[in-house]
């Protein structure tokens, strides 16, 4: 169930394993991030949002940077550092960056830590889509890059040749579903402590 961009599950076990199925691509190293809303209105939200902090507090595959978005609700940025390093270095990806204001030279902590602090000044920069695996051509698209054009929205908004997003989309949703499996026969505790 979703409320006002916040989602919310009726049990512990429900929304743990919700929240480890949605990471799954996370995990498994189809998509270098995910960036998600706790609400933070109730008791319950609060005991959630601990729930979720104490089982990747000790993750070593999956790493989560708290967000202040000013609102009623936390945001978090999971991230698998080397999905997230390999991204970012792309050659691609890395002049894009750089292009935009990031510094010349690259460090994984340095690019993290500028992208938070932009998001904590209270806007999600279109660059973030690099961050989360989408195809530059679709952040390029995203931004208003004049010759490309949108082709359709499915997942994210696409732009030009849908091939690569194409590609992108179904390893994510591929990793999700084999997340999926993995909670039919383990815990998320189980999951995420052996990862």
């Amino acid at each position: 169930m979703k409320i006002n961009n916040c989602f919310c599950l009726n049990t512990e076990h429900d929304f743990l394993s919700w929240y480890v199925e949605l990471l799954g691509p996370v995990f498994l190293g189809a998509k270098p991030a995910e960036i998600l809303s706790f609400p933070q209105r109730k008791e319950k939200d609060l005991i959630i949002t601990n729930s979720i902090k104490g089982l990747f507090t000790n993750s070593k595959q999956v790493q989560y940077k708290e967000l202040d978005f000013g609102n009623d609700c936390i945001k978090m940025f999971f991230y698998n550092p080397n999905t997230l390093d390999e991204t970012l270095k792309e050659a691609r990806n890395l002049k894009f960056l750089k292009g935009i204001g990031y510094p010349e030279e690259y460090s994984l902590e340095v690019y993290l830590a500028q992208l938070i602090n932009k998001i904590n000044e209270g806007n999600i920069p279109d660059e973030i889509g690099v961050f989360l695996g989408y195809p530059l051509k679709d952040v390029l698209g995203f931004i208003g890059h004049p010759s490309l054009r949108l082709t359709k929205v499915e997942g994210w908004r696409v732009y030009g040749d849908t091939r690569l997003s194409d590609e992108k989309r179904n390893a994510f949703k591929m990793a999700r579903e084999a997340m999926k499996r993995m909670l039919e026969h383990t815990t998320p505790e189980g999951i995420v402590l052996s990862a």
